[in-house]
């Protein structure tokens, strides 16, 4: 699941991740993931390419990679890790 990560300190990171099957065809306002599990979606990544201006609106779709940042407790907890 896990494609890629930065340790930002010995609580925090970066992961590069698959998008879960759950949420595919769903809008990132819609799954409100800051909300549930204090994480933040900083950008997707699509054919190698990354797009860091994504909005609520971005639909998530089973062909991209998602950058997220969070605690490790809340990343493992958000994508089963």
């Amino acid at each position: 699941h896990i494609f890629d990560y930065i340790e930002i300190d010995k609580q925090h990171a970066i992961f590069e991740v698959e998008v879960p099957k759950a949420w595919v065809g769903k809008s990132i306002g819609m799954l409100d993931v800051r909300k549930k599990f204090g994480i933040n979606i900083l950008g997707i990544k699509h054919l190698g390419k990354t797009d860091v201006s994504i909005t609520p609106d971005t639909i998530l779709s089973d062909d991209i990679t998602m950058l997220a940042l969070g605690e490790y407790n809340a990343l493992q907890k958000c994508f089963r890790i």
